[in-house]
């Protein structure tokens, strides 16, 4: 068994495998990768919650200034996730595709993942604005059913990113985990062959 990718390693072929939707992922690329992820959007998110935090002080000490500044930690943390989320989108799921395929399954759910949320975010506003009572039923129930399948498919998407690496090849190639045992496995076979013969 090969040793495992490293924190920093992972981050590196995240960005070298920009829209590689081929091959294999390592559990433990994947998830440095979440991690690598969550620490740089820290700031972000501070941006965001000093500036709400900032923004009510500002407003029940009637201070305009604050209110201002306030306001502009929201707007630059804001444009931050959303620069790095955009940046971030096409390897989030080429990272993810070939984690499903190193478990062995097809990129079929990660494609469907990404269309429900594309739906989840589209179809709540047009039922909106096309009904002219917001309180509608309908677009409700619409939308609860929306947000439930891509709840379960985000639960199933997890599960499959914390399992282990098939063994044995696939068809997307030998398991960068277990590329080693599988040489020495041939290796003995043909040595077994060649005993026999």
């Amino acid at each position: 068994m090969t040793s495992k990718v490293g924190f920093g390693t992972a981050y590196k072929l995240f960005w070298k495998n920009y829209v590689n939707f081929t091959g294999r992922s390592r559990r433990s690329e994947y998830w440095y990768t979440v991690l690598w992820h969550i620490i740089v959007c820290i700031p972000g998110i501070l941006l965001l919650v000093g500036g709400v935090i900032g923004l009510i002080m500002g407003l029940i000490d009637n201070n305009t200034s604050a209110s201002g500044v306030s306001v502009l930690c929201l707007i630059i943390g804001w444009i931050y996730l959303v620069v790095y989320g955009l940046a971030t989108l096409i390897p989030n799921y080429a990272l993810l595709i070939r984690r499903f395929h190193d478990t062995g399954r097809t990129m079929v759910m990660p494609i469907i993942l990404f269309v429900f949320s594309i739906i989840i975010n589209v179809v709540p506003s047009i039922i909106n604005v096309q009904q002219s009572d917001n309180n509608n039923l309908t677009g409700s129930i619409i939308a609860l059913i929306l947000y439930l399948v891509v709840f379960v498919l985000s639960v199933y998407q997890i599960v499959v990113c914390c399992l282990d690496s098939q063994r044995q090849r696939n068809k997307y190639g030998v398991s960068p985990k277990y590329k080693d045992a599988e040489v020495n496995n041939h290796g003995e076979s043909s040595h077994e062959q060649n005993i026999n013969n």
